[in-house]
């Protein structure tokens, strides 16, 4: 193998390599928020229990622990379900609702914030593969690829740039693009009115303790924004 050949490999190999790493692009974007200014508390809310709506647990600590922080950098306590009701089945708890409440209640705590998966969605895709034939070549004989101008007897940069990418392989490969569907809502203990409602669109998470901290702050940014509406 001449030197000019196995530089078009090893060129070819390099960049395929950076297609196949190249994951889908991973995004969290709030896409509905609605307040119920009618129903909202005269007093500012100065307490919230923190529930997480699934049963995995490690996913549910994440979210319910990010979650918690931001409240308590805005000046709330915060109630966590895994620490109050433990790491139980949530569909066990449905039955023992009106226990449940009471015992927010006994805490003295204002609101609720929930957090569910209300949607997934997951697509595989194939890219094609993509290459040209490679054949021997007299040196010299490329110097005008790219329309760039020959550069002495073995043409300039330029020329091979315009030759080599026009002949490198690309292999087929593999993405897939999952979506997540997330709503949060917030409650009034007192009243059980529903306070807030604001809906998530998660692509392509990174793991567990990345994406709930980027979730956390998609979700207080938007309750926020409601806020600043409200104000208005």
């Amino acid at each position: 193998m001449n030197k000019i050949k196995l530089f078009i490999y090893l060129l070819s190999f390099v960049i395929s390599l950076a297609v196949i790493s190249c994951g889908p692009s991973r995004e969290i974007k709030t896409t509905a928020a609605w307040a119920n200014r009618e129903k909202l508390p005269p007093e500012p809310i100065k307490s919230v229990f923190i529930i997480a709506f699934t049963d995995n647990l490690e996913v549910r600590a994440y979210l319910e622990k990010d979650l918690a922080a931001a409240a308590v950098k805005k000046g709330l306590t915060a109630y966590r379900s895994v620490d109050i009701i433990g790491p139980v089945d949530m569909k066990s708890i449905a039955p023992v609702k009106d226990v449940f409440i009471k015992k927010l209640h006994d805490m003295k705590c204002d609101a609720i914030l929930t957090v569910a998966l209300v949607h997934a969605t997951s697509e595989t895709k194939y890219h094609q593969a993509s290459s040209m034939t490679y054949s021997p070549y007299a040196y010299g004989s490329y110097a005008g690829y790219g329309g760039f101008g020959a550069y002495g007897a073995y043409g300039g940069f330029g020329g091979y740039y315009g030759y080599a990418t026009s002949t490198m392989t690309t292999p087929g490969y593999y993405t897939t693009k999952s979506k997540y569907f997330l709503e949060s809502k917030i409650f009034d203990v007192n009243t059980d009115e529903l306070l807030v409602s604001i809906q998530t669109k998660v692509t392509n998470p990174d793991k567990i303790e990345k994406s709930s901290v980027q979730y956390t702050e998609s979700l207080m940014k938007a309750i926020d924004d409601l806020a600043l509406r409200k104000k208005k």
